[in-house]
């Protein structure tokens, strides 16, 4: 690690601040963690302050612990410190930790100890690892407690910086050869003296110590957004500084203006636009040009370096003025080249890459900590697998050749427990095997029901579950694990669905939609012996759903998802025997939060948040509110676990380049780690397309947020306007994220623009938006997929005569429907697995989904002029575009039948189309080579009609 990589992400602050180092790990999203403040002064907050904003300080010792009140007054910070040192906080510290304490996913606290003395340093998980140890002299014996720890990079708030490239070195030549004073720096010395730096350089044998004079963000007293040069800002502060217009005031401007003695322009562009210091200049002298001088009584603040007490202005006063003329400068969506990188994919490697299960159930930790187990398709069909968190090894369990999903530990991590069907039918069994595989028993036995959502009781005698029969909606059981008998806990009347266990096992939690109101879902708990159900009233008469609880270790307290302020978000219930003391909801965010997860210690739960298309694993402290990512890479995280130490975690993670994998992350891990490594290794990941963030206006021109898959420019065959593809997900109640997804990349890689929406009833814009469609399927929802295509157009991206529309069950639907009402604006189609009739959908679902589609789209016989209407198969007949329908045999959501109306409505107006159908497959294709064949007769419909 050189200093060009850490200077990136952390600042510090000079001398003549007490001739201490202030360390400032920049961090834009959570606020900045700030290690190590000064004596606290006026100017050491204003210059901390002119970083960014704050949100967290350390504390390394007692010693510091005195002004940190007056830092945490002034900044809005919180105190973190070790434990020890907690009382000399003045009015208590917010965040208390222990010898080995998490603050961030990337910043630990480990305490080291002698003679009875405590210091607090902080091992930070960035390149190579950085150790900020504070005032620890790492001569000192009490160092070498961490010796064990991975850092190659040292701060300290006494001395330089070190790192392990040319450490001894660097000190040697740091004693010997005169310095100039500082006022700031980032980490080394800025250049301010030239033959210092030629000195410096001329004895050093690696790479250049001191930067060298590239664009780096500068960010001390300078707002976060500005850009300078190294030589720009030396030369700006060893002048005068004075804007160049209170200049021009007093003097006409040149007819060529050069750019004034001394000052120098900010400018707020990217680092790659500024080459070298005479770049600057010459922008600025542009820029000066074209500015209108202001009044001359217009007078801008002095600046922080020159009046300590000047008042602070919209823009953060800096040392070098902004100019007024700059302005964002739109970039045209379009294809950009990859070079001798690109290939074309393996559409059978992608496609058929293996994946590990999120859907029906993800992983489970066990309750020792030692082992994760997964569902993984690496051998052709979803098996039941386990691995130890040390080591590399992976235990394959199962080998049915059946789908084996959702596998949950017994509570002494001796057997799994998990759900087995058939040819895709959904039909789930629950099935025990032991933790090495040697023996399996099926708990269900084909009983006909659909079993999901398993819990094992706390003594692992019981088994709770989710099932239907005869028909009905889904209730709540509990099997026998010993026997096999089955408790009946409600009757499926109503929609009950998430039972957990209290602490004790005397009770289980669940949900229901038991409300007059079908669009109301409530908590409820029920003995686990047998009972009536009782109603936790965490709603309090306002409309939305009460979701997902989950009971606190000590079993006082139960976290759900609520939404009753119009977004998901993370709650807290206390709970007696007789229902719901209070309800408190820590905060209001943006975001969509949800399925909220204890840790066994009981201080934090752990929860998903929904950040446009990303979702990240984050962590909640119940007393402080304390709130912070765990787990936040760029991609989508889900099923998180946590082990009896309250920091060793386990969750799924995928991306655009990266099938869904198993991560872990041990209790002193820096970084968590891939378990399995599903992308096989012939393919570059670098192939990927990265989806771009897009928003274009929809019906009502209400903003509709999408991913565009734009192709490399090597794929277009030279084309400048693409054919495209509107990709419609399924749901409505889904949402696409920036994750693995081999249809787009595969349709990019072969030259496809590809327009994936967030259309009305997607998840994560709050409860207003998702319920836009509700019944109103194929109104605004199906507008906004046309206009989706029109902005393709208008954009000048897509060929508006080739656009096709493409998507699966919902997304099904909306293929066919927008094909039908509106025959002109879609050139080709291809629908899988896609509704066509809500009169025999009524008639043919299962009962949970005729609940379903009864609350979304209304009354099947009060509505039935509308459904009509809205069917896909009334608009059959005018269907231009080629249609391509796909088909599970045996799918129990959309059955076949569906499909094959459809077809006889094509054929009798003898429209053109084909029709495929998968033996053995059900609502979601399965097998690999089942979606390695559908994909390929997809990327060929599309080449045969839109190219």
């Amino acid at each position: 690690m050189d200093i060009q990589q850490l200077r990136s992400w952390i600042f510090e602050l000079y001398e003549p601040l007490e001739d201490e180092r202030q360390y400032i790990v920049f961090d834009a999203a959570r606020g900045n963690l700030l290690i190590d403040a000064p004596p606290f002064t006026g100017r050491a907050s204003r210059l901390i302050r002119g970083t960014g904003p704050a949100s967290v300080l350390v504390v390394t010792n007692r010693g510091r612990a005195a002004d940190a009140g007056r830092y945490r007054d002034e900044l809005g910070v919180q105190v973190a410190v070790h434990e020890e040192d907690a009382d000399a906080v003045p009015g208590g510290a917010d965040i208390v930790l222990g010898d080995e304490g998490r603050l961030r996913p990337e910043a630990r606290l480990i305490r080291v100890r002698e003679n009875g003395q405590g210091a607090t340093v902080v091992l930070l998980a960035k390149v190579g690892g950085v150790l900020v140890c504070g005032d620890l002299d790492l001569a000192n014996a009490a160092a070498r407690q961490l010796f064990h720890q991975r850092f190659s990079s040292v701060l300290s708030a006494r001395r330089p910086p070190m790192w392990s490239a040319g450490k001894d070195e660097l000190l040697r030549v740091q004693r010997e050869l005169p310095q100039a004073r500082k006022r700031f720096g980032i980490l080394l010395q800025a250049p301010w003296d030239r033959a210092y730096r030629g000195r410096l350089d001329d004895q050093m044998t690696h790479n250049p110590i001191v930067p060298t004079d590239t664009t780096s963000a500068r960010e001390a007293a300078m707002g976060p957004a500005t850009l300078i040069v190294a030589s720009a800002s030396r030369d700006a502060m060893a002048k005068p500084r004075r804007p160049a217009w209170e200049q021009q005031a007093a003097t006409p401007a040149p007819a060529a203006p050069a750019a004034p003695s001394g000052t120098a322009s900010v400018l707020a562009v990217p680092a790659a636009a500024l080459k070298t210091a005479a770049d600057v200049v010459g922008r600025v002298a542009g820029a000066a040009a074209k500015a209108a001088a202001p009044p001359p009584s217009r007078r801008r603040p002095r600046n922080f370096d020159e009046d300590w007490t000047a008042p602070s202005t919209p823009q953060p006063p800096t040392t070098l003025p902004n100019p007024a003329d700059i302005k964002a400068v739109r970039t045209r969506l379009g294809a950009s080249s990859i070079g001798v990188g690109f290939a074309k994919l393996d559409l059978a490697a992608v496609v058929g890459a293996p994946v590990v299960d999120h859907y029906w159930g993800g992983i489970d930790l066990s309750p020792d900590g030692a082992e994760v187990a997964f569902a993984w398709d690496r051998g052709g069909s979803l098996e039941i697998y386990s691995a130890p968190l040390t080591g590399d090894r992976i235990f394959q369990l199962t080998e049915a050749g059946e789908r084996s999903v959702s596998p949950r530990w017994s509570p002494d991590s001796s057997q799994i427990a998990f759900l087995r069907d058939h040819g895709g039918d959904e039909n789930f069994d629950i099935v025990l095997v032991d933790r090495d595989g040697a023996s399996e028993r099926v708990l269900t036995d084909r009983s006909g029901r659909l079993h999901r959502e398993i819990a094992w009781s706390p003594d692992g005698s019981g088994i709770a579950c989710v099932t239907n029969a005869g028909g009905k909606g889904f209730g709540i059981d509990v099997l026998d694990v010993a026997t096999g008998a089955r408790m009946t806990l409600t009757d499926g009347a109503f929609e009950d669905a998430h039972p957990r266990w209290s602490p004790d096992g005397s009770r289980i939690l669940f949900t229901s939609r038991r409300d007059p109101l079908r669009t109301n879902t409530d908590l409820f708990v029920v003995p686990s012996a047998g009972g009536v159900p009782l109603l936790l009233d965490t709603r309090g008469g306002v409309p939305g759903e009460s979701r997902e609880g989950a009971w606190s270790p000590d079993g006082r307290r139960i976290a759900f998802t609520s939404t009753t302020a119009g977004r998901a978000q993370i709650a807290f219930a206390e709970i007696s025997d007789d229902g719901v003391r209070g309800v408190d909801r820590p905060f209001d965010t943006p975001f969509e939060d949800t399925e909220p997860l204890w840790v066994p210690d009981g201080r934090a739960v752990l929860y998903l948040r929904n950040d446009e298309e990303r979702q990240s694993i984050r962590r909640m402290f119940v007393v402080s509110h304390v709130d912070d990512p765990a787990e936040d890479r760029a991609g989508v995280h889900r099923s998180p676990r946590v082990g009896p130490d309250s920091e060793t975690r386990a969750f799924l993670f995928t991306d655009q380049r990266r099938p869904w994998d198993v991560w872990t992350r041990g209790e002193n891990d820096l970084e968590a780690r891939a378990v399995t490594r599903s992308l096989p290794a012939a393919v570059d990941p670098q192939v990927f397309v990265d989806p771009v963030r897009v928003r274009y206006p929809g019906a009502g021109n209400d903003p509709i947020a999408a991913l565009l898959y734009l192709p490399y420019a090597e794929a277009t065959r030279g084309e400048e306007r693409l054919p495209a593809v509107v990709y419609v997900h399924g749901g409505p109640a889904a949402q696409h994220f920036r994750w693995w997804d081999p249809v787009p990349q595969i349709l990019a890689n072969n030259g496809y623009a590809v327009l994936a929406p967030n259309i009305r009833g997607s998840t994560g814009y709050g409860r207003a938006f998702q319920e836009g469609n509700r019944l109103d399927w194929g109104g605004k929802d199906l507008e906004d997929i046309v206009r989706g295509a029109t902005w393709l157009a208008e954009q000048g991206i897509a060929d508006e005569r080739r656009i096709g529309v493409y998507g699966g069950s919902y997304g099904g639907f909306m293929t066919v429907l927008a094909l039908g009402k509106v025959p002109d604006r879609f050139s080709a189609g291809v629908s899988v697995n896609g509704i066509v009739s809500w009169a025999t959908m009524a008639q043919r679902s299962r009962g949970d989904l005729r609940e379903y589609l009864h609350r979304e789209l209304g009354d099947p016989e009060a509505d039935a002029a509308r459904l009509l209407d809205t069917s896909p198969l009334t608009h059959a007949a005018n269907i231009r575009a080629p249609l391509l329908i796909l088909q599970g045999a045996n799918d129990p959501r959309v059955p076949a039948s569906e499909a094959e109306q459809l077809v006889s409505a094509l054929r009798a107006a003898d429209k053109t189309f084909s029709y495929h159908v998968y033996e053995g497959e059900g609502h979601g294709f399965r097998r690999p080579q089942t979606r390695i064949d559908a994909v390929t007769r997809t990327l060929e419909w599309f080449d045969d009609f839109l190219r």
